[in-house]
Formats: C-alpha cells, structure tokens, sequence
C-alpha cells in the first residue's frame, strides 16, 4: 500500500475536535486490510521494530483521513498517534499530537455500536486474535491524550480543547456515554481539592464547552459540572467545632477545624471567623458556577438522573453548601 502525508489530516483533525462531524467524506476508499495494516505498525513499535515518528504519524494521518467510519481504523489510529506523542521535541508537534490523537478518538465513537463485532487481526506470530478498539481508543483518551494535553498546558501552551473554546458539535456521539463518563473521572481525580491550581480551570473550561456542545449528554455534564465546583464549595465551608482532650500538654479543649487546612486548627473563635471569611470568598465564586446544575439536579426526578447510585446524595450535600453560603451572605 503506498502512503504518503495528507495534507488535510492537521485541519481535519482541528475540525473533529472542536466539533465538525465528526465522520468526514473518505479522501479515498479505504481498503479491506487497513486494520490490519495499521495493526502491523502498532506491533512493529511494540516489538521496537519502528522508530520513525515521521512513518507512524503519516499512518495515522492517512487512517483519520481515508478511513473515518471504521472505528477499529480509528481505534489504531488513536494508538499510533499516541506513540507518537513520545517522541515530540517541541510543543507544536505535540499539540498536533494531541489533536490527531483526539480526532481518531471522536470518529471511533461516533463509528462505533454495540452489535458491531471486534475486528480479527494476525499477530506477529501469525495467530489470530479479537480486536477490541472502543477500549484502545478510551486508552488513548486517558492515559495519552488528556495526560500529555495537561503536560502541554503546564509547559505553557494550552491546547484548544481546554481553552474553552466553543465546539461547533459534540466530540462524543449522542448513543455512548462511557467514555464521557471516564473522562470526568479522570479530570475529578486529576483536579479534586486543587481549586486554586491551573488545571482546575482546565478541566473547567473542558466540562463547559462540552456541555455547551452536547445536548444529548446535558443530564450527565449537569453532575459532572455540580461534581467539579459543588465538592469544593461543600469542602471550603465545612468547618467543625470539636473537643480533643489531651492537647496543651494534657489540658483538653475546642478547636475548630476545615478539611481545607489539614494542618491547621484553631482554638480562638475570632481566628476561625477571619480564614472562614477567606475561605468563603474563595468559594463564592464556585458556588455561582456550580449553582445552575445542582438546581437541574434537585428539579430532575431520580429515575432520569444518568449518574451512579447514591451520587444524587452528594448532589443534595453540595446544594446544602451553597445555599448555606448564600444565606450567611444575606445576613
């Protein structure tokens, strides 16, 4: 099969990801084999066999091009892409990097269904084996694409997908949620109880823009957005007055304590009132952002609620927080 560099894939691969369909026309068709072509190079880096960024990006390149609607092409093009992100030396080849890896990302998930049936590909040892893309390309997602897009942002450049941009549609296809779901969970524990670091932001800007974009997955953005900014609203301002005894050498008494300052208590009432005042201002802010899904939240009967069990309990925590903010702000 000859190869050569498409020209198009860097501007298909911006429009995918800030939200063109998401399967465009085929440059040309694609072949029968091309899975297992592009299969072929992914073991050849394996094996160390293939070094050559150049060849594996042009691979990749000409899969995202030529073979949009073949989600087990895309899942390996993901792959590819996500090798290649290695072996950048500078931060415009990574971000393109990045891009080409969230482009194969998206025209997986809107070629993928649940009937379709896992593609079969010779291994180098001439066995056979199921190909299972959907899983790869969530591979690629979380451990390559978001990882390095956050390296890549901490070096300086902040990639267009967390730029909070507006998407003109949806990355993730309307009949799949998995995938959304644990790229949430990746930013939650990536972000969780570091409101004042830069990717808190990050991951802000990411959550909004998607649910800006996707309509169809509004109901989950609403918990993963109250989820974002409602926990550290409720952390902020929980503050607990409790009595230990033998502290001062053996003589008990009252501090007050926030999981905010882990190393830190206060036994005067008038300290305690002055970092709560601080820490109130910090979370004022979160709660104005987090206010507007918990109340679909707490307006949308439990049975239409797309998250896990037992998470609309905290849902119901973080609207206590916010509103008991809003009322000591009112007195």
């Amino acid at each position: 099969m000859r190869l050569k560099r498409i020209s198009a894939a860097a501007s298909l691969a911006i429009a995918a990801l800030l939200g063109a369909p998401a399967l465009a026309e085929p440059a040309a068709t694609c072949p029968a084999d091309a899975e297992q072509t592009l299969y072929d190079m992914e073991m050849a880096i394996r094996q160390g066999a293939q070094t050559d960024p150049a060849a594996i990006r042009d691979l990749a390149d000409w899969a995202i091009e030529t073979c949009p609607d073949r989600p087990d092409a895309q899942a390996i093009a993901s792959t590819l892409s996500s090798a290649a992100m290695g072996s950048a030396t500078d931060m415009d080849t990574l971000e393109r990097d990045i891009t080409r890896a969230l482009t194969a990302i998206t025209q997986n998930d809107y070629a993928w269904n649940t009937k379709q049936k896992p593609s079969v590909l010779k291994q180098p040892d001439g066995t056979e084996k199921n190909y299972f893309g959907y899983n790869a390309a969530t591979t690629s997602l979380l451990k390559y694409a978001l990882p390095y897009m956050i390296r890549l942002a901490e070096a300086g450049r902040i990639h267009p997908a967390i730029s909070g941009a507006a998407y003109e549609a949806c990355p993730y296809a309307d009949h799949a949620n998995f995938r959304l779901q644990e790229e949430a969970n990746l930013w939650d524990r990536t972000i969780r109880t570091k409101y004042d670091h830069p990717g808190f932001g990050w991951a802000g800007n990411r959550l909004e823009s998607l649910y800006a974009a996707c309509p169809a997955h509004q109901n989950e953005l609403d918990f993963y957005l109250a989820r974002l900014y409602g926990q550290e609203v409720e952390r902020l301002t929980r503050w607990e007055h409790v009595y230990l005894e033998n502290i001062n050498f053996g003589n008990g008494g009252w501090i007050w304590t926030n999981p905010a300052l882990p190393q830190k208590t206060y036994d005067d009432d008038s300290q305690m009132k002055a970092k709560k005042a601080e820490l109130d201002a910090i979370a004022r802010p979160l709660a104005e952002k987090a206010r507007p899904h918990i109340d679909v939240l707490m307006h949308t009967p439990d049975d239409q609620i797309r998250i896990y069990n037992g998470q609309l309990d905290k849902v119901r925590d973080w609207n206590k927080a916010v509103k008991k903010l809003d009322s000591e702000a009112a007195e």
